[in-house]
Formats: structure tokens, C-alpha cells, sequence
């Protein structure tokens, strides 16, 4: 299984790109960046610097979406970054979230994902869109970039096993919760007619480790529990629905990916290791292998910065592949 990168754009662009270059050094397969353009830097822009600055190192978005960036300007973007990094882009989309609510604005609708999905994927290969000729990428690559969907719920995940080349699962991290949704991308796939596993599974979830004691990883994430307890997960629990209810009561989008953020202290350290790669080191390890028991593909894990807790670039050391592969 693949170990890849969510690389939060929340410092400077310059620092972004440094810590790209040392996961790529670190042996990680991807860099997956957030899109939510008031939040954070622009992703589009650090891409393309990633591509200069890296070799190998896969480069994808997690994710953007379909009305902050329309189809015709995705598909310019990736297909001027695989001019960078060939064979490296690899498209991340949802229907968004912060980079609407920040403005607000709703997410986009699965109907309007599905065929922005499509118009991409005809820009990319240079066919033009309707019966404007010059709707058309000029430059369309010579090769395919995959498109990942972001799913969690039901019909997101269903979708991404219909037509997605592979799926951004943020399910959490508990084995239960990966295949109640794992099930879901399966009946996409054979409503498609499409091979068991024709979609590539990727597990993107927060991680932090301690390696004295487990609880200060568990502050560092508490904020990423409590916001992914807010997706309408399937296999997901009586009790933590009932405490998402309290979470949306409370949350405030100008803390989004903020380990600060105040709602963050209703979550209890149960739920932690349910939703993150959290503990000790090789605690993380054991997780992971546990999702590659199941057949998941990849991961990629978010490190957040969080006060009092070990800083971003420290834990990408503890948590590289290599690191990892010795606490097997």
C-alpha cells in the first residue's frame, strides 16, 4: 500500500513547496493539497511550483470542486501541470465544502459533479464540448490524469464506483467504517459493469503521533474528528451521530482545519483513533496494515499543525513509508 501526503497550503507557498520536496525525499507516493482558495494558498499555483521542484512524487488535489473552478479551467490547469510533472497530476474533486460555505455558498449537486466529471475528461482528450468549436483545450495532454472523487456518504461513494478512476474515502479510519463504505463503491462499480476494484481506494484522514504520550496526538486531531463526523458516514454509530449534532450547532468555517478550533473539545479520545491515524507510532503502523487487510490502495495522511504537539515536519519523519515499514 501507497503512503501519500495531505499537505495543508496554510503557510507560506515557499514552505509548501519545501516540505513537498521532503516528502518526496521521504519516499511518500503523493501529495494531495486541500482547495479552499480564502482559507489557504492557491493549490493551482503550488502545483505547478511542486512540478519544477520535484521528480517523482505524484501531485494531486484533495480536492477541489466544480463551481469555485469550473471544468474548462480544471482541465487547463491539470493539463498544463502535466506538461510540469508528466505523468504525475492526478485530479481530486468533490462538491466542496469550505471553499463554498466561506463564501456562503452551497456545495455543488452530485448531478452537476457527474457531468463537470465528464466535460473534463473530454477537454483532456482535446474533443471540444457543445457546438461551439472553440470550446476546446488547445493543448490537451498526451496522457490520461486520473480523476479521483472525495466520498463519504452513500451516494458520493455509489458515484465514485460508477465512474471515478479512484475514490478519496473520508470515512475515517476504523476498519468497519472503510468497509461499509468499500461496499458502497462496489455496487457502483457493478451497476457500471466495471471489475471488483476497477476504482482505486484512498483512505485520506488527519494523522499526528506522540511517542510518549498518545493523547497529545489525540488534542492535535480532535478538531479533524469533529469535523468528519459531520458526513453522513454509513455504518456510523447512534451515539456519534448524536454528538455531530452538537458539533454543527457549534461550528464555525472561519476555524476550518484549525486544531484551535473551539468545538474540537466536545470530541472524547474514544472516537480519535476511529476517524485519524493517531498514538504512538506504531500505533499509526498497525492502523494502516489494517486498511491494507482490506484492499485499500493508498493512504494520505494530513498532518496538521496543532500548539503543543510535535510540528508538521517532525511527524512526516516519524510517519514516512520508510519510518513505517520498520515498526511492521
Amino acid at each position: 500500500m501507497r503512503i501519500g501526503l495531505g499537505l495543508y497550503p496554510d503557510v507560506a507557498a515557499p514552505e509548501v513547496v519545501r516540505l513537498g520536496r521532503l516528502a518526496e525525499s521521504l519516499g511518500y507516493a503523493g501529495i494531495w493539497l486541500p482547495d479552499s482558495h480564502l482559507l489557504w494558498r492557491e493549490p493551482y499555483v503550488v502545483l505547478g511550483a511542486l512540478g519544477l521542484a520535484t521528480r517523482t512524487i505524484r501531485l494531486a488535489t484533495a480536492v477541489t470542486n466544480p463551481l469555485t473552478r469550473r471544468p474548462s479551467v480544471t482541465a487547463s490547469a491539470f493539463a498544463t501541470l502535466a506538461e510540469l510533472a508528466p505523468g504525475r497530476a492526478v485530479i481530486g474533486i468533490g462538491v466542496g465544502d469550505s471553499a463554498l460555505r466561506t463564501m456562503g455558498e452551497k456545495p455543488a449537486t452530485l448531478r452537476h459533479l457527474e457531468a463537470s466529471i465528464a466535460d473534463i475528461r473530454t477537454l483532456l482528450t482535446g474533443a471540444g464540448l457543445g457546438e461551439n468549436p472553440a470550446f476546446r483545450l488547445a493543448f490537451a495532454p498526451g496522457e490520461i490524469i486520473p480523476i479521483y472523487i472525495a466520498a463519504s456518504g452513500p451516494r458520493m461513494l455509489h458515484l465514485a464506483g460508477r465512474i471515478a478512476d479512484g475514490v478519496i474515502l473520508m470515512n475515517g479510519t476504523a476498519p468497519d467504517l472503510i468497509s461499509a463504505a468499500d461496499a458502497l463503491i462496489g455496487a457502483g462499480e457493478r451497476e457500471a459493469g466495471r471489475a471488483p476494484g476497477t476504482v482505486k481506494r484512498l483512505v485520506w484522514a488527519a494523522a499526528h503521533v506522540a511517542p510518549g504520550d498518545p493523547r497529545t496526538s489525540y488534542d492535535a486531531l480532535r478538531y479533524n474528528v469533529a469535523r468528519a463526523i459531520l458526513r453522513d458516514l454509513p455504518g456510523l454509530d447512534s451515539a456519534t451521530r448524536a454528538l455531530a449534532s452538537q458539533v454543527r450547532a457549534h461550528y464555525d468555517y472561519a476555524q476550518h482545519g484549525s486544531a484551535q478550533a473551539g468545538f474540537a473539545r466536545l470530541i472524547p479520545d474514544a472516537l480519535v483513533p476511529r476517524f485519524t491515524f493517531a498514538g504512538r507510532p506504531e500505533d499509526v503502523a498497525a492502523q494502516i496494515r489494517a486498511l491494507g487487510a482490506l484492499g485499500i490502495d493508498e493512504v494520505a495522511l494530513a498532518i496538521p499543525e496543532a500548539p503543543g504537539a510535535l510540528a508538521r515536519e517532525a511527524v512526516m519523519r516519524l510517519l514516512s513509508p520508510g519510518a513505517l515499514a520498520s515498526l511492521a
